[in-house]
């Protein structure tokens, strides 16, 4: 497990609340885990990142730090900041 800290982009693996892989901004770290903003996740989990409000808390081990690359940002939802006042 890498040392994640605030601000850092990651990686997150799919959990309980999502179907697939997305990636986030750290907000907070915790003992084991940490608050996390997405940034780009994928389109078919779109009604699941909405009802997140687009935050999650999730183990450290589950995330790495890691940016999206192009050909996954063409293909994943990017989150915006008219999304995150909603």
């Amino acid at each position: 497990m890498a040392n994640i800290a605030v601000g850092d982009r990651v990686k997150c693996q799919k959990n309980g609340n999502t179907d697939y892989d997305f990636y986030a901004k750290v907000e907070k770290v915790y003992e084991n885990s940490a608050y996390v903003t997405i940034t780009h996740y994928d389109l078919r989990d779109d009604i699941n990142v909405g009802e997140l409000q687009y935050r999650a808390v999730i183990a450290l081990k589950k995330m790495k730090v890691a940016q999206p690359t192009d050909s996954e940002k063409e293909k994943m939802q990017a989150v915006s900041a008219a999304m995150l006042a909603e």
